[in-house]
């Protein structure tokens, strides 16, 4: 008699599974609703965009300190520098970010960029002093 791999019976759990591990890829990649990007320059707030009402993406061009220009873009999915006049680039190297926490900095421009808004699964495994 031959072996099947999947009898009849495990199907359905199994596309079940799949479609969970789908469905929680998916959810996962989207920023929840009421996050704020907040753009700093030496501390202080310079911008602020909320990211679930932008229906495109949108350019924005930050000028900052030492000559230092950043180009930021804002879009539903996140924010991230698009472009950076610094010579080490590393805010750039931050990519996309998409969660409350998340931030980009360029040290040369004295530039903050940083997403607030409402965290899941914040709860701590763990405290250190």
């Amino acid at each position: 008699m031959e072996r099947r791999l999947f009898n009849r019976r495990e199907l359905p759990i199994l596309l079940l599974m799949v479609l969970a591990a789908a469905l929680w890829l998916v959810l996962s990649r989207i920023g929840p609703e009421g996050t704020r990007a907040i753009v700093e320059r030496d501390g202080e707030t310079i911008l602020t965009k909320e990211l679930g009402g932008l229906k495109a993406p949108e350019l924005v061009e930050i000028a900052g300190k030492n000559g230092i220009t950043l180009t930021l873009e804002f879009s539903r999915e996140g924010a991230r520098v698009l472009e950076a006049s610094c010579p080490d680039k590393t805010c750039r190297r931050a990519g996309l970010l998409t969660r409350a926490g998340e931030s980009a900095v360029c040290l040369p421009g004295r530039i903050v960029l940083r997403l607030e808004g409402p965290r899941t699964g914040q709860n701590l495994d763990a405290e250190t002093y």
